[in-house]
């Protein structure tokens, strides 16, 4: 039984099997076209790398994934890698051993042939350093090539268009969209839609616990339609999904520090919290007090990490995604 396309739990390349997103890619290729540079930022599993695939394959561009990328000769080799089928009139070879002595250089170099193909970079704040900054600044003054980003990290537009002391990028072409996780009502035609393209049963009490239950993350729902496609029935699929969702949640968990673990695992124990009693609740778990600095740096960092989600009206604090809160509810 092959896996149904629009339950597919690998990042989408092709425009049919993708979900309500329409406006959002529509959005972008006019961006693109207006010669601006889109940045998507949104939590992680909304469909970011989804989007960037897709359009690299409905305009002819470069995909990069950068969340792997820790140096800019490691993003030349990517981009060289793609490059090869390209015909350029510059001597792939020569820039390849150019990247080894030079990165700037020779990334400068290679842009500078691209004419006006786009580069599309996922998970661009491993790659934003100001040597990257300049590269951009160069390239947007200087050729035809286009970019399009995404990262999961709020001000992610601030530091790749340079508006910091390090650098600073003239051209500033930079235009942030926000990916956001779906409402309720789209969650459900999202399950009922994908029930009818992968002709399977899902009873509508079930749709509506897995809407309640993932909250909107198209990450969570498209696994869960995937396991319900390959016959699994409610609960296991649920099941399924959390011990998919272990894994990967504690590894993201992993990233942060001690403050911000606890800060997590405070929000885990109240569904939303104002700043006095988000840091009381964190720590009575750490069993210590905590600097006022510290904790709102640490709660910043959350924030910015699109983990935390600050209600602008209230100035109240939740988890954006639900399944931290069933990852978290057994100690690790």
């Amino acid at each position: 039984m092959g896996i149904c396309k629009i339950f597919d739990p690998y990042p989408k390349e092709n425009k049919e099997d993708f979900f309500d997103n329409d406006e959002v890619l529509d959005e972008i290729i006019k961006l693109i076209e207006g010669k601006f540079w889109p940045l998507l930022v949104g939590p992680k599993r909304t469909g970011k790398t989804s989007i960037l695939k897709i359009l690299s394959k409905e305009l002819e561009g470069i995909y990069v994934d950068a969340s792997g990328v820790k140096t800019l000769r490691g993003l030349g080799n990517m981009l060289l890698k793609n490059a090869l089928n390209l015909k350029l009139k510059v001597d792939l070879k020569v820039i390849s051993i150019e990247l080894t002595k030079r990165p700037v250089t020779a990334i400068q170099e290679l842009l500078s042939n691209l004419d006006s193909k786009v580069i599309f970079i996922d998970e661009a704040q491993n790659v934003a350093s100001p040597w990257f900054i300049s590269i951009l600044s160069v390239a947007y003054n200087t050729s035809q090539v286009k970019f399009a980003f995404s990262g999961s990290m709020i001000g992610l537009s601030k530091i790749i268009s340079g508006k910091s002391k390090k650098a600073k990028f003239k051209g500033r072409p930079i235009v942030e969209v926000n990916i956001n996780p779906w409402d309720d009502n789209t969650s459900m035609q999202f399950l009922k839609e994908g029930a009818k393209r992968c002709s399977i049963n899902i009873a509508e009490g079930e749709i509506e616990d897995a809407v309640r239950t993932y909250r909107g993350i198209p990450g969570w729902l498209t696994y869960y339609g995937n396991f319900r496609s390959l016959g699994y029935p409610h609960d296991r699929a649920k099941q399924l999904v959390l011990n998919i969702a272990r894994n990967i949640i504690k590894d993201e968990i992993e990233e942060f520090g001690e403050i911000e673990k606890t800060i997590i695992r405070a929000l885990t124990l109240v569904e939303r919290a104002r700043w006095g009693d988000l840091k009381k609740v964190t720590e009575a778990l750490l069993k210590r007090e905590i600097n006022d600095s510290s904790f709102t740096h640490a709660l910043n960092q959350l924030v910015n990490a699109r983990v935390v989600n600050k209600k602008v009206g209230d100035n109240t604090y939740s988890l954006i995604d639900p399944l931290y809160k069933e990852v978290l509810s057994t100690p690790y």
